[in-house]
């Protein structure tokens, strides 16, 4: 048996009812005089144009748009949002910056005399330039090792070798007690490296029996 659909009609008295129901106005017939409400107006409008009241969903915000959608907090991790929130990223505490990929400790240089005694610093591979005050390693309170770009020392994946050299220091730069000149020399594991009345003590982690090359290509 196929559906009936209301077919509401409104009377002249303003009341209105489903005809498939009613052949007569029931509230006319009940002696009741005040209008009905139709149905199908919008809420707090007329149904002159006969459309339906819009809905709004609810996630909207007071302009219409959609409430913005803000990453996960990283703080759970010990991080900060950049301030910039124009694109998603991240800033971990030691990191460049949260969208720059991180390079692999390769080695590592810990200072056995000087006025950081005890303090290890990080070497990645490529480049690694040393200063007082900037750098890739930067050696604070040795105030004969120039601000920037003393000297630097170099990984070279390819060849899982590392390479000193004097850069811009103007005290001469030592491995072993030996002056290095010209364009660097190779360095080998546990060499003492002078910068200034610093020596420190060069530890390799790559090398013959670990790279990162090899890891990633297990």
């Amino acid at each position: 048996m196929p559906e009936i659909r209301q077919k509401i009609i409104s009377c002249p008295s303003g009341h209105y009812y489903d005809a498939n129901k009613y052949s007569s106005c029931p509230y006319c017939a009940s002696g009741s005089f005040s209008q009905t409400t139709d149905p199908f107006a919008e809420i707090g409008g007329s149904s002159a144009g006969g459309d339906f009241a819009k809905t709004v969903y609810p996630g909207a915000s007071a302009t219409g748009g959609f409430s913005e959608t803000l990453p996960p907090d990283p703080s759970s991790v010990g991080g900060s949002y950049n301030s910039d929130m124009s694109k998603t990223t991240y800033v971990v505490p030691g990191d460049a910056g949260g969208d720059e990929v991180l390079l692999p400790c390769v080695g590592w240089l810990v200072m056995v005399e000087g006025p950081c005694r005890g303090r290890d610093y990080r070497i990645h591979t490529g480049y690694n330039y040393i200063g007082r005050t900037s750098g890739d390693i930067c050696i604070t309170g040795d105030g004969t090792i120039s601000g920037e770009r003393d000297s630097s020392i170099t990984y070279v994946y390819q060849t899982n070798k590392f390479y000193i050299a004097h850069e811009q220091g103007k005290n001469v730069l030592l491995v072993n007690n030996v002056p290095v000149m010209g364009s660097g020399t190779e360095l080998h594991n546990f060499d003492v490296i002078t910068l200034g009345t610093s020596k420190l003590i060069f530890v390799e982690l790559c090398g013959d029996k670990f790279s990162w090359e090899d890891k990633e290509r297990v």
